[in-house]
């Protein structure tokens, strides 16, 4: 039950496409935590999914926005950031994708680190699969070295140094993501010229760009129920490809290469 003295200053937003039946389980999470109180929460159904089961199933403070027609990751977040359920109140924004699933108070913890630091632009937990192996949501700057690694079958995840301690990988996947809402603001936002892909590391970028630091917490964790099936769909890797050149092709990827050995800590 929320105190009576605590304001709802932790915005949250979730996408759905087609995906209700994960919307309901994350929702479901979420409502059990100390911090659901706090939490205010937008739901985006960029298909035709009814919303009428989110609002009755959940004690939460939640608000829907219905898609007349379906839009790319960056303007959906980009779109809830800009209308908050309660604006007055909100002083975080995080954005998750539905197929995540939450068991401890993860957010309370890490809104607390990205509180109490204010260089940290963007924070997120450490990912596990639901075998409960570490995922590769940290990783290295994208080049054109490891463009050719992976097409040589190999991959370049971030080797950070334990479990631990808080380590600064160059980008975080947008599975979850957590940003003061007025660093959020001031950075613009994710680039809505990304409709899927790379969205999430050309924001991580620019944060660091700017001074910020890209964090995660492997004291906090999360896991990642992956539905995989979009891998098979052919639109899927025109999309990846389109905001791959994107990103190569863009400033942000030409700056980032240029101090990317100077930044937040030494590689292992």
């Amino acid at each position: 039950m929320m105190k009576h003295n605590q304001v709802r200053d932790i915005h949250i937003s979730i996408v759905s496409h087609g995906q209700l039946e994960l919307v309901d389980l994350l929702l479901s999470d979420l409502s059990l935590l100390p911090c659901a109180g706090r939490l205010q929460i937008t739901v985006t159904l960029n298909t035709h999914d009814d919303e009428n089961t989110l609002i009755n199933r959940h004690p939460l403070f939640i608000s829907c926005i219905n898609n007349e027609m379906a839009k790319g990751f960056s303007t959906n977040h980009n779109y809830a950031f800009k209308f908050p359920p309660v604006p007055n109140e909100r002083k975080y924004f995080i954005v998750l994708n539905p197929d995540i699933r939450i068991t401890e108070d993860v957010i309370t913890d890490l809104v607390y680190l990205i509180d109490k630091d204010s260089n940290i632009g963007v924070i997120s937990p450490a990912v596990i699969n639901t075998e409960g192996e570490l995922e590769d949501s940290a990783r290295e700057l994208p080049t054109y070295r490891q463009l050719l690694y992976k097409l040589l079958g190999k991959r370049c995840y971030w080797n950070h140094i334990d479990n631990k301690t808080r380590y600064c990988p160059d980008w975080v996947a947008g599975m979850f993501m957590v940003f003061k809402a007025d660093i959020f603001d001031r950075i613009g936002g994710f680039d809505e010229g990304f409709f899927l892909y790379y969205e999430d590391v050309d924001i991580c970028s620019r944060l660091w760009l700017d001074g910020l630091s890209v964090q995660v917490n492997p004291l906090s964790i999360v896991m990642h129920d992956a539905r995989r099936d979009s891998r098979k769909k052919l639109k899927y890797f025109y999309w990846h490809l389109v905001s791959m050149y994107r990103f190569f092709t863009s400033k942000v990827h030409s700056d980032a290469i240029m101090v990317h050995t100077s930044r937040c800590g030494n590689r292992d």
